[in-house]
């Protein structure tokens, strides 16, 4: 595997293109619950497009539409909450509880200035624990706005980095969850992760490192050190230790890229080379796809010249990619219009788009479902 071919193996290794991923701990879950386990977590801040990102690694015997994501989501097997990063995220439920072990106290260290700021104190949260509970187990699961209607008590929804911080500081803790889906929205409601979550993992903090690291990298490979890190926000040391658990269990493999060290599944070059003229057909990622956020060193599928066309302003708002030859080559979004394309396509400067493609591609894509 030469340098040329890294984000071709990513989208394989990814499921975008080949085989749709299968349960790495061999779970019964449902397809799109296996997609969300094999990534590990998916980026989420803007819930629409989450669900098209697994909705485009169902493959095609499983009819790609949201429907299929949000009905897994309503099964209790997919939820959502800031795991990572102080960034929202989907993963499955019986692993929230270890992957917020590992991160969810670091994330409310560095976030103790601003409860402090806005006035919220343990005590505070404490009361907000005990009014969500109440709440939730006598009306059932919550949307936010009704969540913030039982803390009234406390003040929240008065400021909004109030609310904010109480309910993602009820979440890190693993008070409370996002799941289910809101009824006709891309929107979900809170429950109660001890009521909800009826079968949790669980793993002491060494093999939750070794697991996260284990799906990462077969999810996410080729990948660095530095990778890894960024995406888990946790300590390049721990990280380092995690993978050579991996290597030295022959899980994943090292390679040497142009000079740098890389790791992956043992099996991506094979996959690689039955996969590799597929992945250069066009796609349409939505904004926030795992392909171009999951990497610290984004370079080998978003042109760093381009990225301002992707994140305008660096505002941490990312447009929606056309992907083809395996580097994204444009923005797209979808036309309001009734008549004439159903994609408007912004192709960066010196690159070329075929609109027929993105069109062709459209008439399937689970976002025009």
């Amino acid at each position: 595997m030469d340098a040329h071919q890294i984000s071709a193996a990513r989208l394989i290794s990814q499921g975008l293109v080949g085989p749709p991923p299968s349960s790495p701990t061999d779970t019964d879950l449902s397809p799109a619950g296996a997609v969300v386990e094999h990534l590990g977590c998916v980026q989420a801040q803007a819930l629409g497009g989450a669900l098209v990102s697994v909705a485009l690694r169902l493959g095609p015997d499983v009819t790609a539409d949201v429907a299929a994501v949000r009905a897994a989501i309503d099964a209790g097997e997919i939820v959502r909450s800031w795991t990572q990063r102080g960034t929202i995220h989907l993963t499955t439920a019986k692993d929230i509880g270890w992957i917020l072990g590992l991160t969810g106290e670091r994330t409310m260290k560095s976030t103790a200035k601003r409860r402090e700021y806005f006035g919220i104190t343990d005590a505070m949260l404490d009361t907000a624990a005990e009014l969500a509970t109440t709440a939730i187990r006598a009306r059932g699961p919550r949307t936010r706005e009704e969540l913030l209607d039982a803390f009234a008590p406390i003040g929240a929804g008065d400021e909004y980095g109030h609310a904010r911080y109480l309910i993602t500081s009820l979440a890190l803790q693993n008070i409370i969850v996002q799941a289910p889906m809101v009824e006709g929205k891309d929107d979900m409601k809170y429950v109660l992760t001890a009521d909800w979550v009826h079968a949790p993992t669980h793993l002491d903090a060494e093999a939750a490192d070794h697991e996260w690291m284990r799906r990462f990298v077969i999810s996410h490979g080729p990948v660095t050190l530095d990778d890894a890190t960024r995406w888990t926000g946790l300590p390049k040391t721990r990280m380092r230790k995690a993978i050579q658990a991996g290597i030295d269990a022959g899980e994943i493999v090292s390679t040497d890229i142009d000079g740098t060290d890389y790791v992956h599944a043992p099996d991506l070059e094979d996959r690689l080379t039955e996969w590799e003229s597929a992945a250069q057909e066009t796609m349409l990622l939505p904004g926030f796809d795992e392909i171009i956020l999951g990497y610290k060193d984004r370079s080998f599928t978003l042109d760093p010249a381009n990225e301002r066309f992707v994140v305008p302003g660096g505002n941490g708002m990312f447009k929606s990619t056309v992907v083809n030859g395996t580097r994204a080559r444009a923005t797209w979004k979808r036309s309001p219009r009734k008549r004439g394309p159903r994609v408007l396509v912004d192709v960066f400067p010196g690159e070329s788009v075929d609109l027929k493609a993105v069109e062709s591609v459209s008439d399937t894509h689970p976002a025009f479902a």
